[in-house]
C-alpha cells in the first residue's frame, strides 16, 4: 500500500468462528507484493499453494478475499484489479455476471464477506475505499445466473469517513450479525456497529470512544475475539513506546455493546497488525515500519503480560490471521525472500510452545508483503447453528412496570405472544402485566418467509394479592360531555385509566369528555403493589355539535344571511323567533318582516340525545338587521287624507328603490321614488279604481313585484 511516507501497514478483520470450530476457512488468496493472486490450501498437514489465478492482473498488493462451499470448493474470490477496483470472479479467473467495478483501489485493505441471512447462496460483501475513507457493500449471488454466479446490487454506500477496519461477528441467535468498524477524528477513534440482516446492513451507531496517547490512523486494525466477547483495535500513533498500542474492549454479543476499555502497552514499536487466538486467550501483535527488526509477539489478556516472540520478523509486515486448522499466520520478511511465519500451537501457555516457525512458507520471486484474506464470515460454510428465531426472554421492568418480552429474531416480521393469562400481543417488544400466578408464554413468529413457534412453560411467577378489575359506564355519550366511571373493582389500592383516545387518569373513580367522537376501549388497571388486574370496555362517543352562528347581511338588503359555525353536529334545525319559518339548511336565509327582537335558536342534531342549542336575540329594522319592505295591499286616493298615496317603505338608512305600476294590460302608469308613492292619478287624471301591479327594484337584491288594489 503505497503512501508519500512510505508503505504503511492497513488494517484488515478477520470475521471469526466459535472457539471450538477453530478459526477461519481452510483455503486462503494469497496476493504478493507484485500484484499475483494463489490459492493456498490449508486443510492438509502442510500447506499447498496453487497455481496462479488469471485475470486479476497487477491492481495492487491488497485486498483479496473468498468464500467457499460447505465442502471447501471454491465459490468466488475477489482482489483489486489492474484498474484499480474490484473484481469478483471463480477460481479459474472467469468474471462473475456484473463482478468489476466494485469500489475500493490499490490501497484498500479491509473487506468482509458475510452470508446473507434468509438467503441461502448470497452474501454481502463489504468493501472499502482507502482514498475517499467510504465503506460500500455489494450483494454476490453465488448460484444465480445459471449456477456461475452474478454480483445482483453493487456500490450501495455503507458509511463516510471511516477507517479502514472492519470485523464481524458470530451468527446471533436470532440469525444476523454485528459489523464492526471506526472513524477518526481530532478525540481519537469512534466505534461503530450497524446490524447486518436479511434486509441489508442497517445504519451505523457510535458505541464506544478511545483517545490513544497519539495520533489515531485511518488504517488501524480492528478484530473481535473467537467467543464474541472481546473487540480490540490497534493504535499505531501512539507515543511514547510505554503509550497504550491497543485498546481492548469488553464485548455483549447480544447487545453488541462496549464496556471496561484498557490499552494495552506491548512493544517499543508501533503496532498495526492484531489477532486473536483460536481460543481468544492471546492477542497476537506485529509492529511496522521499514526496518528488519520489527516485533511480532503476543499478550496474556488475563495477565496483560507481553511477550516478544520475534524481535526481528521483518520489514513493512501486513497481516496475522487464524486459519481453519487452528494455527496462526503472518506476513514476513528477510534479505532476498519473502516467508509466511507460522504459529503452530497460538494458545500454548509458554511461548516455547507455540512452535513458532519464521520462514514455514517461502515463495521466492513471488514479490514482497503477502496480503492475506480479510474478514471472512464468522463461522465456516455449514457450521453456523441454525438461528432460534422463536427464542425470546421476558425481563422484569423496575417501578411496577411489568414484564418486557424480547424475541432474538432479528429477521422476524410478524409477531403473536400469548402471555399465558388470557391476553395476547402482536408488538414485536410488548410490556405485559401479570396478575397472581404461574404462566407460560408462547411466541409465534415469522422468519425469513417461515412461521416458527416456542412456548416456555411456566416462565413467569408472580407472588401477592391478587385484585379483581371492574368498572361500569354507559354504553354511550356524547360527544364533549361529562362522563363517570363508577371503579367497582376489588381488593385494589390504585388505578390507572386509558380511556382509548390518549387520554388517562389514575382517580379511582374519574369523569372524563371525550373530545371526538367514535368507538373507543376503556382499559382499567386495577393495583395492589405490583400485583394487577386488567378490565377493558368499549363506549361508543355519539357526534355532539356546539352551535353557533353569526349574521352578514346589509341593512339595505331584506335578506339576513346566517352564517353557522357550528362545532361538530351532523343536522341542524333553525328557529327564527318570528313565527314565520324554520329551515334545515347549514346557511339559511331569512326576511324578518317586522322591527323588534326576535330569537334565533340553532339547534345541532335535534330529537337524539345529544341535541344541542344557541340562541342569539336579533334586533331586526335598527340598522344593523334588516326588515323585509313594507308593500301596502290596498290606498284609497281619495283627498280624506288617510291612506291617500301608496307609498313602499324600507330599511333605514337606505335609499329609495325605484318603483313603477302598471295597469292590468301591462301598461305603463306611474314610475317614481317609492317613498314618495304614488298619488293614483294617470297623465294628470284620477286612475280608476281596481288592481295594479308594481313593480319595485332597490338597490340591493333582486326586483319585487306584487299586486295592490286602488281604491276610491
Amino acid at each position: 500500500m503505497a503512501r508519500a511516507h512510505h508503505r504503511r501497514l492497513v488494517a484488515f478483520a478477520a470475521l471469526l468462528v466459535l472457539a471450538d470450530a477453530q478459526a477461519q476457512l481452510s483455503k486462503w488468496p494469497i496476493r504478493t507484493g507484485s500484484g499475483e493472486v494463489r490459492l493456498i490450501d490449508l486443510s492438509a498437514a502442510e500447506p499447498v499453494f496453487g497455481s496462479l489465478i488469471p485475470s486479476f492482473g497487477l491492481g495492487g498488493t491488497e485486498d483479496v478475499n473468498l468464500m467457499t462451499d460447505a465442502q471447501g470448493d471454491v465459490l468466488f474470490i475477489t482482489a483489486v484489479d489492474s484498474d484499480g477496483k474490484i473484481a469478483v470472479r471463480k477460481l479459474n479467473g472467469e468474471l462473475l455476471a456484473n463482478g468489476a467495478g466494485l469500489w475500493g483501489n490499490s490501497s484498500s485493505q479491509a473487506s468482509a464477506i458475510v452470508p446473507r441471512p434468509c438467503h441461502p447462496g448470497q452474501y454481502f460483501f463489504i468493501h472499502h475505499d482507502a482514498e475517499l475513507h467510504r465503506h460500500y457493500y455489494s450483494i454476490i449471488d453465488a448460484y444465480a445466473n445459471g449456477g456461475q454466479g452474478a454480483v445482483i446490487e453493487k456500490n450501495r454506500l455503507l458509511l463516510n469517513s471511516v477507517g479502514e477496519g472492519i470485523a464481524v461477528s458470530h451468527q446471533l441467535i436470532g440469525g444476523c450479525r454485528w459489523l464492526y468498524t471506526f472513524r477518526v477524528d481530532e478525540g481519537g477513534y469512534r466505534i461503530l456497529r450497524a446490524r447486518i440482516s436479511a434486509t441489508g446492513i442497517d445504519d451505523a451507531t457510535v458505541i464506544g470512544t478511545c483517545a490513544p496517547n497519539g495520533a489515531a490512523h485511518w488504517w488501524s486494525t480492528l478484530k473481535v475475539s473467537p467467543a464474541n466477547d472481546r473487540l480490540a483495535v490497534s493504535l499505531p500513533g501512539s507515543a511514547p513506546s510505554s503509550a497504550g498500542d491497543i485498546a481492548l474492549w469488553d464485548l455483549d454479543p447480544e447487545s453488541g455493546e462496549l464496556s471496561g476499555l484498557q490499552q494495552l502497552a506491548v512493544s517499543a514499536r508501533t503496532v498495526s497488525g492484531i489477532e486473536f487466538s483460536p481460543l481468544g486467550r492471546f492477542l497476537y501483535f506485529v509492529s511496522n515500519g521499514d526496518a528488519l527488526n520489527n516485533d511480532f509477539g503476543r499478550v496474556n489478556l488475563v495477565t496483560h503480560a507481553a511477550q516478544i516472540i520475534d524481535p526481528a520478523i521483518g520489514w513493512w509486515i501486513m497481516h496475522i490471521e487464524s486459519a481453519a486448522n487452528g494455527r496462526l499466520y503472518v506476513g514476513s520478511r528477510g534479505l532476498g525472500t519473502t516467508t509466511i511465519a507460522e504459529v503452530g500451537q497460538p494458545d500454548a501457555d509458554a511461548a516455547g510452545d507455540i512452535a513458532y516457525d519464521p520462514g514455514a512458507i517461502a515463495f521466492q520471486g513471488w514479490g514482497i508483503i503477502p496480503s492475506f484474506p480479510n474478514s471472512i464470515e464468522g463461522e465456516p460454510p455449514g457450521t453456523a447453528p441454525a438461528p432460534e428465531h422463536a427464542a425470546f426472554e421476558a425481563v422484569a421492568q423496575p417501578d411496577c412496570q411489568g414484564h418486557r418480552f424480547e424475541p432474538k429474531s432479528c429477521n422476524g416480521t410478524a409477531w403473536l405472544w400469548d402471555f399465558g393469562d388470557g391476553w395476547t400481543s402482536q408488538a414485536q417488544e410488548p410490556v405485559h402485566h401479570y396478575g397472581v400466578g404461574t404462566f407460560s408464554v408462547r411466541l409465534r413468529v415469522t422468519a425469513c418467509g417461515q412461521t416458527h413457534e416456542l412456548l416456555r412453560p411456566d416462565m413467569i411467577t408472580v407472588d401477592g394479592i391478587q385484585p379483581v378489575a371492574s368498572f361500569t359506564h354507559p354504553d354511550t355519550v356524547c360527544q364533549r360531555a361529562s362522563l363517570n366511571f363508577v371503579n367497582t373493582s376489588e381488593l385494589s389500592t390504585a388505578a390507572a385509566w386509558f380511556f382509548g383516545d390518549g387520554g388517562t387518569s389514575s382517580a379511582m373513580d374519574p369523569t372524563y369528555a371525550y373530545p371526538q367522537h367514535g368507538s373507543r376501549t376503556i382499559t382499567l388497571v386495577a393495583r395492589n403493589g405490583c400485583i394487577m388486574d386488567t378490565a377493558r370496555s368499549f363506549i361508543t362517543v355519539l357526534p355532539a355539535g356546539v352551535p353557533s352562528f353569526h349574521t352578514n347581511s346589509d341593512p339595505c338588503d331584506e335578506r339576513t344571511y346566517f352564517v353557522n359555525t357550528t362545532y361538530g353536529g351532523e343536522r341542524f334545525h333553525w328557529e327564527f323567533g318570528d313565527g314565520d319559518s324554520t329551515s334545515s339548511w347549514y346557511h339559511p336565509v331569512h326576511i324578518f318582516q317586522s322591527e323588534g327582537a326576535f330569537d334565533v335558536r340553532l339547534t345541532t342534531d335535534p330529537g337524539d340525545r345529544c341535541e344541542n342549542t344557541f340562541v342569539l336575540t336579533l334586533h331586526a329594522g335598527y340598522g344593523i338587521i334588516p326588515v323585509g319592505w313594507y308593500v301596502p295591499n290596498a290606498f284609497s286616493p281619495n283627498a280624506d287624507g288617510v291612506n291617500d298615496v301608496l307609498r313602499i317603505k324600507g330599511p333605514e338608512p337606505c335609499e329609495s328603490p325605484v318603483m313603477s305600476i302598471h295597469n292590468k294590460w301591462g301598461q305603463l302608469v306611474w314610475e317614481g321614488d317609492a317613498e314618495d308613492g304614488w298619488d293614483g292619478r294617470h297623465g294628470g287624471a284620477l286612475a280608476p279604481e281596481g288592481v295594479y301591479a308594481y313593480i319595485m327594484r332597490p338597490r340591493l337584491g333582486d326586483a319585487k313585484h306584487g299586486w295592490v288594489v286602488l281604491v276610491r
